[in-house]
């Protein structure tokens, strides 16, 4: 089964938003994902909420286990006595494995919600900037696995010799309760080598996954004109745009009007 039958079938089972939400300001990096379809996937060590991705890590693994993951990992038999002694005798090293497991991957955090008045406001500088529309069934290698974040209030520990395989599951899934009005989805990238210049986390997305581009309520004609000409100018001329506006009704919103 192919990556897009199985992202179909995610989607239609409802296990996956069908479109994910990119909140940008309006600047030179947003302007250069259109010219070069590409992403960036964040270093999750580097998240500017000091839990996110950087939950506990248990070390009080037994002799037994920190064997079993030398072996799993390839160490040869005649060392892992040695090593594994060396781990027991020094802690630390099971933290700075699981950091440097989570430093070759790469996050790129999306939300399910266009019209949200907070992420308007914190990530489109006050609303004058855009949010990009993805329909992730249109680019299934890039799209492949969009990650649900769990928003918790108590931290579940994470043990890199008895959890490895769950790595995602126990750091990059789980986020303090009180950013879930972001309803976020994360795309990982794992297995990332960087180069030199740390310069090779942008990854390409295809032309027809980009369906809208919404404006901020208030994006200025200058900004809105600038977006369309670049969708013109770098073959995306099935993309649509919008506009949000403020609801004069007596609820807090914002409303999508199209362009």
């Amino acid at each position: 089964m192919t990556n897009t039958e199985l992202l179909n079938i995610g989607v239609n089972q409802k296990s996956f938003p069908h479109f994910l939400h990119k909140y940008r300001a309006d600047n030179q990096f947003t302007e250069l994902i259109f010219s070069s379809n590409e992403l960036w996937f964040a270093n999750p060590l580097d998240f500017n909420d000091p839990y996110d991705c950087n939950t506990p890590i248990n070390t009080t693994t037994s002799l037994t286990d920190i064997k079993k993951w030398l072996k799993s990992v390839g160490i040869h038999a005649q060392h892992i006595d040695e090593l594994a002694k060396r781990v027991m005798d020094n802690p630390s090293i099971m933290k700075e494995s699981a950091e440097s497991a989570l430093s070759k991957s790469g996050v790129c955090c999306f939300s399910t919600l266009e019209d949200n008045i907070l992420q308007w406001s914190h990530y489109t500088d006050y609303h004058k900037g855009i949010c990009l529309k993805f329909d992730i069934t249109e680019d299934a290698d890039f799209c492949m696995i969009p990650l649900i974040v769990t928003y918790r209030r108590i931290m579940q520990h994470y043990n890199h010799f008895t959890q490895a395989k769950k790595i995602v599951e126990y750091l990059i899934q789980p986020k303090y309760y009180e950013w879930s009005y972001e309803s976020e989805v994360r795309i990982v990238k794992s297995e990332i080598t960087m180069n030199a210049n740390n310069s090779n986390r942008a990854f390409k997305f295809k032309n027809s996954a980009l369906k809208e581009v919404i404006f901020g309520a208030k994006s200025s004609q200058s900004t809105i004109d600038k977006y369309v000409n670049l969708c013109q100018k770098y073959s995306k001329p099935h993309v649509k745009f919008s506009k949000m506006k403020l609801g004069d009704g007596v609820h807090y919103e914002l409303i999508k009007k199209a362009l």
